[in-house]
Formats: structure tokens, sequence, C-alpha cells
């Protein structure tokens, strides 16, 4: 997913779809061989923000690539998770517990 976000950036920043997908697709090749042959770690981002082709969208990095655009409705899913389902059986154990329990996200 973060690639095709990178993949999109570069589209609106005026780069061709085609020529940006073949570059993530060998820069992520290349950063896949570091870990499965060598071990490393995935260094694609570094990959990315050392070529040349991708400066235009080098200041947009660190927003493209934002946890919080990958989560969806997780947070809302959890709350309403814990106050239906975790909540209800936990009830009737409330007297016994003696720790007071906050949750935000």
């Amino acid at each position: 997913m973060a690639t095709e976000n990178i993949i999109m950036a570069m589209v609106k920043a005026g780069g061709n779809r085609q020529d940006c997908h073949e570059k993530i697709r060998v820069l992520s090749q290349e950063a896949a061989a570091v870990v499965k042959q060598e071990g490393g770690d995935n260094d694609l981002l570094t990959r990315v923000q050392r070529d040349p082709y991708f400066a235009p969208i080098l200041g947009q990095l660190d927003a493209i690539l934002d946890p919080k655009t990958f989560i969806g409705r997780a947070p809302q899913q959890v709350t309403r998770f814990l106050s239906e389902e975790v909540r209800p059986l936990l009830e009737p154990y409330k007297a016994k517990m003696d720790v007071k329990i906050e949750l935000e996200l």
C-alpha cells in the first residue's frame, strides 16, 4: 500500500505511472535481495529517498507514509468491540478488580 501511495504522489507531481511503477519494482527487488540473501533490513524507503527520480515528492514522504493513513477504521472498531463485547463480559467481575482502567485512542 505504501508503494502505491508513492506512485500516486509521483503521478500527481507529473511523473509517468508506468515509469514510476518500474522504478518501485526494481528498488523493491533490490531491497528484498538484501533481506533474503544478506539477512539485512528492508531498506526500500532509503532507496526511494536516494533515487533522484523521486526528488519531486521527497518532502511529502513523511505524510505519504504516515501509519495513520493505513489503519482505516481500526480505532473506532476497537472502541466499539471493547464497549459492546469486552466490557459487558467484565461487568460481573467489576467489584473484584482493584485496577482502574482507562482507554485512550
